[in-house]
């Protein structure tokens, strides 16, 4: 009966250890994601829409600050910034807000990319790349700089 009382208890401390070790496992990578999040300007690289994808060469860029809970960055033209609300994978943008100089050859591409901001509500972050999606659908396409 003791051997059996020694080995349970040997039994429930490995379990402990190993979900504690898991748990930690999660929550670090969880923590690496956001951190990678707010630690990068994000240079973005491909708007998708329903009449396909837009390969984005100008200067937009967002970048993400986590104290003060707001994004904000470059459209191709405007600056521009947001209140910012991150909870897990899930992201919102608020009361996004820009400057308003028009911008020859450029405008659309702004137009489109603040018309998508305001659609997201995920992202991912993938080795260098962040997409920001409305549930499982790719909206924009950023790199890390």
């Amino acid at each position: 009966m003791l051997f059996k009382t020694g080995k349970m208890k040997l039994i429930t401390y490995m379990s402990t250890g190993l979900f504690m070790l898991l748990s930690a496992f999660i929550m670090k990578k969880d923590n690496w994601q956001h951190q990678s999040l707010y630690e990068n300007k994000w240079s973005l690289k491909k708007i998708y829409t329903k009449r396909g994808t837009e390969e984005v060469n100008t200067k937009a860029f967002i970048k993400f600050n986590q104290q003060r809970q707001s994004a904000g960055g470059n459209g191709s033209c405007n600056t521009f910034g947001s209140s910012l609300i991150v909870n897990g994978d899930k992201i919102s943008f608020k009361d996004i807000f820009s400057t308003k100089m028009y911008c020859e050859g450029l405008q659309q591409t702004e137009d489109k990319f603040f018309q998508q901001l305001n659609k997201i509500n995920r992202f991912e972050i993938k080795d260098q790349t962040l997409l920001l999606l409305r549930d499982d659908e790719v909206l924009l396409e950023f790199q890390s700089e």
